[in-house]
């Protein structure tokens, strides 16, 4: 995404740099810190703890108990724990001095994912769901993985955001199913919750396609990968959301179908060399005009939608067509008609359509469905995303979108080309907050119901700029701060001080 950004662009991303950056030199004394300094840290860090008398110690030979649907969670934990350097068995009956107990029943908090832990005698984790039970397991084993003595006392926790998420740009870089999971791994330890796989794009589309083998590329995910991926991330509380874009970033698939392409009515060399800037990759998009174009997309539509369990399905959209004019064989509402027609098969399998926001049409007569979710990345239609045109956040939101916060600045990351030199830094992200949009706007205190969350986008425009170690790094300088924005925010501690927390908190042994 955002080919097309030079480094004459780079003012809008340097004004929103310096607001952000002011905000980070004024930060107010720690707010979210525990209330008794001798509780362990967390990234992210924990909403309430109300401290008691005395204190716990994790025993040489120590048991987690649990049952029912907390079992299989416990026993993933003491796994964790025994890998950590803990001695931890699987118990059963009732829980005495020095047992972990995780439980999931209606006495939990009631908020979302959240969870309590009560210690005393034992070090007891409720909640009324899977996904809360396995929140609180990473905030014992970052705890556990540190010291056995805990303050007692009870810890309430929930996020902020129902949405913490990571996107991985497959359709440019193909990453192994190792490398996947284990960034899987690390979102689960920082309590996040949705993954998005990119898998098409400019270099390849990277499933195996039984419907049409021929726009599988050569490096790909197989249904055994792809179904293994799944469960590695179900077993974190992790959801698995693919996306297939179209009508545009479809050159993996229209390498095979040159016939299919879009094609402008060029005026001349200048408009044919903006029109490229403009749009990307101009030979990545589908002419929906074509007769041939909509089968091949509801093919693939139909079937990989049967493969991934989780609610969401993203369909694309971004950086089609900017200059209606230049194509007089596709209008506003034939796009508009076509993200419906493609929204009803994805509602047909029981999910939710995505799409990125520049994609809806300004014009025409025929209104995006409002079921679809929008990921809000760009203010504009063309290079520069903090200049907002029409159908901002609060438009969209009036207009009844639910809406996730993609800004380009500062939540993305590129291993190269014309995005890389706008890279944010570390500092930035933190510095930021996930209500703050990329064109400066923040959605009114009634719209807010209407916000998600937002992501880390990791991008490969150049995919052949970073070798998949050396994307590492930048993952995880950045993922635990996203962690901290979207659970508890971030805006309490300073930088420094918070990146020594998530060094002392580490990362999961794997």
């Amino acid at each position: 995404m955002l080919h097309a950004l030079g480094r004459t662009h780079a003012l809008g991303a340097v004004a929103l740099s310096l607001t952000l950056g002011a905000a980070l030199l004024t930060t107010a004394p720690s707010a979210y810190a525990e209330a008794d300094a001798t509780l362990p840290i967390t990234v992210p860090s924990v909403h309430e703890f109300a401290p008691g008398t005395g204190s716990f110690t994790l025993p040489d030979q120590a048991r987690i108990v649990a049952s029912g649907a907390a079992a299989p969670i416990a026993a993933r934990f003491a796994t964790d724990l025994n890998k950590a350097g803990r001695t931890i068995t699987e118990g059963d009956g009732a829980p005495g001095p020095g047992d972990l107990v995780l439980r999931i029943d209606q006495s939990g908090p009631d908020q979302p994912e959240s969870y309590r832990i009560d210690i005393g005698a034992t070090v007891t984790a409720t909640a009324r769901t899977a996904e809360g039970a396995i929140h609180a397991t990473q905030t014992l084993l970052q705890w556990f993985s540190r010291t056995g003595a805990l303050p007692t006392g009870t810890v309430t926790d929930w996020p902020d955001y129902s949405e913490r998420g990571l996107l991985l740009d497959l359709g440019r870089k193909y990453l192994t199913v190792d490398w996947i999971e284990q960034r899987i791994r690390e979102m689960a330890y920082y309590r996040m919750n949705l993954i998005q796989l990119h898998f098409s794009d400019r270099y390849g589309f990277r499933l195996e396609s039984r419907s049409h083998p021929e726009v599988t590329s050569p490096e790909h995910y197989s249904r055994a990968e792809i179904a293994e991926i799944i469960a590695y991330a179900a077993d974190y509380g992790i959801e698995v959301m693919p996306e297939i874009g179209f009508p545009g970033h479809m050159n993996g698939i229209l390498e095979s179908h040159p016939e299919l392409a879009l094609h402008p009515v060029v005026t001349n060399p200048i408009d044919a060399a903006t029109d490229g800037l403009l749009a990307g990759t101009a030979e990545g998009r589908i002419d929906l005009s074509d007769p041939g174009a909509r089968p091949l997309i509801e093919d693939l539509l139909r079937e990989f939608l049967p493969l991934f369990p989780g609610r969401y399905f993203h369909i694309g959209g971004d950086e089609y067509i900017s200059d209606y004019s230049r194509y007089p064989q596709i209008g506003e509402d034939l796009v508009a008609d076509t993200f419906n027609w493609a929204n009803g098969i994805v509602r047909s399998y029981g999910k939710t359509a995505r799409m990125w926001n520049d994609g809806i049409p300004r014009g025409g007569h025929t209104p995006v469905d409002r079921s679809i979710i929008v990921d809000y990345w760009t203010g504009g239609d063309g290079p520069l995303p903090w200049i907002s045109t029409q159908n901002g956040p609060e438009s969209l939101a009036d207009q009844g979108f639910t809406l996730s916060n993609a800004g380009f600045t500062p939540t993305y990351w590129s291993t190269g080309g014309y995005a890389a030199p706008l890279n944010s830094p570390p500092e930035l992200l933190y510095a930021w907050d996930p209500g703050l949009f990329v064109n400066g706007t923040r959605l009114r205190p009634d719209q807010r119901g209407q916000l998600l969350g937002s992501k880390l986008f990791i991008f490969a425009d150049d995919p052949f700029a970073k070798t998949e170690q050396e994307i590492v790094e930048p993952v995880h300088t950045r993922l635990p701060i996203m962690a901290q924005q979207l659970w508890a925010g971030t805006k309490s501690i300073g930088y420094g001080e918070f990146t020594g927390e998530v060094r002392m908190v580490g990362l999961p042994t794997s």
